[in-house]
């Protein structure tokens, strides 16, 4: 509800709702409204220079406009009112003269003057005019109440500012402030630009479980629940991978999925309980073609929804989406030019100075220590799990312009193949912006039995307390023991996408309906 209504407001507007249907008027009424013109519309046909309007002129060609939307100001001056009128594309004025507008049919201009407020949905008819002041307006001969409005509006300039509020009733933060409205509409073309770019790409949309015997394809803790009529405990979704990879298997070269994944974990600024990503499968790819891949989908969606801008403003940095590197002489197959490449091992050493390539784990421990990085039972067991808490702790949050780091440890990439020439590491790479993670992709694993080790591994983990270890998949298995051509695949962040193209500090102000904390538990 807007901030703390009175029960004055309340009633009050509860007692128009009664005055309405006392005066035989339906305050909701089932009967369909066919406007003929968007708001903008009208101000674009007024706008062309053979139906300009003087000061004071009505349309001499007298065009019936049918118009609907809501009030979201209202003006009374004597015999004349003003209301403004906003549907999806813009704000009309309209004139409502008490001579014009007799109530036959349609609501009277007194009734339109005493029971009508701002929030309330109405439709009219008229036609174009030119107020003396020079407002395009509508002259309205006709008004009809569409839907009426039972709690106060919010104030149409200061809108809502207590971010809880917005959060927790979108609603009413979309109808009072625009610049939230203008972001979830572009969320909406993010989307369906990812899915354009895709289909023409000659991928297959397809559709895999959320609920699931045996949730897998990240490192998360899920949410469970129960199926009554079969009896058994099921698992919302923790990412869509192994079911997208089994479809790979059954012979489907290029699929995705745009869906909601569920993990259970800590709600903060780029994390929320449900979330939505996009995930793409290509069989006969490897992890470069499927880097290439992300930036080209990356860069497409951002030029199209921004206007053509290589340059994104977030956060008061300008990130520059170019793509600048020429990697061919160190990665013969990564040919043209690309955002900026580092594996693992050389980011940590250019940020931190410590070497994984010469160290050994004792001194590679003692020197993690020493430089503040956070250690626990889990990242002391060996090199690897050490090289990727420190890159997690120090070197992440550096990474500014887009970057892939690439080649992380095996241990913790149980469904990334192992690298072409590099013992200890998996061919994964993970996309970087503004020290946050935007998309993670490899050449898959499919070799049945080192993945049935590598889950073995993992069990091994989840028994030593860690809660996110992957668990072991035999239906997963089984259809890499059929077969699946060796396949590059990634995962994108959609929310995270859609803050950083809409400069949103906060990935629950990118999501329309956000994970909230309950009323009674603040």
């Amino acid at each position: 509800m807007p901030e703390n209504p009175t029960r004055n407001e309340l009633e009050v507007r509860a007692k128009k709702v009664e005055e309405l249907r006392s005066q035989g008027i339906e305050p909701y009424p089932s009967v369909a409204f066919e406007r003929s013109h968007l708001a903008q519309e009208i101000h674009d046909h007024f706008s062309q220079p053979q139906h300009q309007l003087a000061n004071g002129e009505a349309d001499p060609q007298a065009l019936p406009l049918r118009v609907c939307g809501r009030i979201t100001f209202k003006r009374d001056s004597g015999s004349i009112g003003f209301i403004g009128l906003t549907d999806a594309s813009a704000t009309i004025q309209l004139k409502i003269e008490k001579k014009l507008v007799t109530g036959d049919p349609g609501l009277t201009f007194n009734q339109i003057k005493k029971l009508l407020d701002i929030g309330d949905f109405i439709g009219v008819e008229g036609i174009g005019c030119r107020t003396n002041r020079g407002e395009l307006s509508i002259q309205v001969s006709r008004l009809d109440v569409i839907s009426k409005a039972t709690i106060p509006f919010p104030d149409s300039y200061y809108g809502i500012n207590d971010p809880e509020l917005c959060r927790r009733h979108r609603e009413i933060d979309l109808v009072s402030n625009s610049t939230s409205l203008q972001r979830f509409k572009l969320r909406s073309r993010i989307i369906r630009s990812i899915r354009t770019y895709l289909w023409n790409a000659g991928f297959d949309e397809i559709e895999t479980p959320v609920l699931q015997t045996i949730y897998g394809g990240a490192a998360a803790r899920p949410f469970i629940t129960h199926h009554n009529a079969l009896d058994i405990d099921l698992y919302l979704r923790i990412a869509t991978e192994l079911f997208l990879k089994r479809a790979v298997c059954g012979g489907m070269e290029k699929v995705f999925e745009i869906g909601r994944v569920f993990r259970n974990e800590g709600i903060d600024s780029t994390h929320n309980p449900e979330f939505t990503s996009i995930e793409v499968y290509q069989a006969y790819a490897d992890y470069f073609q499927i880097m290439a891949l992300v930036e080209d989908l990356i860069c497409a969606v951002a030029t199209e929804v921004l206007g053509g801008s290589t340059q994104i403003d977030y956060q008061g940095d300008k990130i520059s989406i170019d793509r600048q590197y020429d990697y061919s002489n160190i990665y013969p197959t990564f040919t043209g030019k690309h955002w900026r490449v580092k594996t693992m091992v050389e980011a940590v050493r250019d940020e931190t100075g410590l070497d994984f390539d010469t160290l050994e784990f004792s001194e590679a421990k003692s020197k993690a220590e020493a430089i503040g990085v956070r250690l626990t039972d889990l990242n002391t067991q060996n090199l690897g799990y050490l090289l990727y808490a420190v890159f997690d702790q120090k070197v992440e949050s550096t990474l500014i312009e887009p970057t892939f780091i690439i080649d992380f440890p095996v241990e913790v990439s149980p469904l990334a193949k192992r690298h072409r020439s590099k013992p200890g590491f998996v061919e994964r790479f993970e996309l970087f912006i503004h020290g946050t993670e935007y998309s993670n992709g490899f050449s898959e694993l499919n070799d049945p039995v080192d993945q049935r080790q590598r889950f073995e591994e993992q069990l091994a983990q989840k028994q030593a307390g860690d809660d996110e270890a992957h668990p072991m998949d035999e239906d997963f298995i089984q259809a890499l023991s059929l077969g699946m051509p060796n396949c590059g695949g990634m995962g994108i962040g959609v929310d995270r996408l859609v803050m950083f193209l809409t400069d949103t500090q906060s990935i629950r102000d990118a999501i329309l309906f956000p994970t909230m904390r309950s009323f009674k538990d603040t």
